[in-house]
């Protein structure tokens, strides 16, 4: 039984020291994807404009109640 767990422990260190010694990898862009009048611009409108509209049909479904 110890012996078992011995050839796991050294088997596991093997493993780990194999995973360490690989290359790292390569390292994320140092510039966004994303970028352009596109997502400055339009998209914030687009998302903006949709929450507007959204306030005020919710003001326009809550103001017509009676109390």
């Amino acid at each position: 039984m110890i012996a078992r767990i011995a050839a796991f422990a050294v088997m596991c260190a093997v493993v780990v020291v194999a995973v360490a010694a690989q290359a790292a990898p390569e390292p994320l862009p140092a510039e966004p994807p994303f970028g352009g009048v596109m997502w400055s611009f339009v998209v914030p409108a687009i998302l903006f404009a949709v929450a507007f509209g959204a306030t005020i049909l919710l003001y326009r479904h809550f103001a017509s109640r009676k109390r």
